[in-house]
């Protein structure tokens, strides 16, 4: 399957942020597999299973970073004392004394000084990869890719496209997306970007645009399956995916 989410993110093309982001899609994609095969083809559902999942496997970084925001506390009025004994001391010896002392408290409590920027550095592009992966579905399952494959070349085929597709966005205010333009064009891939963004309405707004009228039918089949994907609860995630994504979370 071609992973093509990465290109539309101000991010994603980070070289580390990529690669994670690449192998959380494949667990995205095989949750949505393994779904599909006992009936479930619905894409919050597997989101929180992918979150749930991703969190749980970070859990010993957390501990350890709420371990040490604890010890953290306890060991601040020595390190304080130690900063006030050598506060005017600006010589080598003075401040060479003072870096011993200072990792001796960390020795005595079995932490180390960086523990927490290194677990932050861990955590962060795996947060920032699991981002993108929920925000550009199509671009890691196939099977959510391939419902707007047909009605995308549709799309692609009518004169003019990209600048319809931009006015579009811009009229409805669809600030998470950027279309990717090759030769000036908008490409498939940014177009499927585009598609999945869609909410209810706009779907009927899109049919309903003279320059698409000729395929509207191809529109509303299209809209009507990915909505049952993106249907849950009552919800549709397309409507308010950042409150969707905070409570999945």
């Amino acid at each position: 399957m071609e992973v093509y989410g990465l290109l539309a993110s101000g991010y994603g093309d980070w070289p580390i942020i990529k690669q994670i982001a690449w192998l959380l899609g494949q667990v995205m994609n095989g949750i949505f597999n393994v779904l599909s095969k006992i009936g479930i083809e619905n894409i919050g559902v597997c989101i929180i299973i992918f979150t749930i999942i991703i969190y749980t496997l970070m859990i010993p970084l957390t501990i350890k970073q709420q371990k040490f925001s604890k010890l953290s506390s306890v060991m601040q009025p020595e390190l304080q004392k130690i900063q006030k004994k050598y506060k005017d001391k600006k010589d080598q010896a003075s401040v060479q004394k003072m870096q011993e002392e200072t990792q001796l408290v960390y020795q005595k409590y079995g932490v180390s000084p960086t523990g927490s920027c290194v677990q932050l550095l861990i955590q962060f592009p795996v947060l920032m990869a699991l981002w993108q992966v929920i925000y550009k579905i199509p671009g890691y399952v196939g099977s959510v890719k391939n419902v707007f494959t047909g009605l995308v070349d549709q799309i692609t085929s009518v004169s003019g496209y990209t600048d319809l597709i931009q006015s579009f966005i811009t009229d409805n205010k669809m600030t998470r997306v950027q279309l990717a333009l090759d030769n000036g064009k908008a490409t498939s891939n940014s177009v499927i970007d585009f598609l999945y963004a869609l909410s209810p309405s706009q779907w009927k707004d899109l049919a309903s645009m003279d320059q698409f009228k000729g395929f509207a039918d191809t529109i509303n089949t299209t809209s009507a399956e990915i909505s049952k994907m993106q249907n849950f609860c009552g919800l549709n995630i397309a409507d308010q995916p950042l409150n969707y994504i905070k409570a999945a979370f």
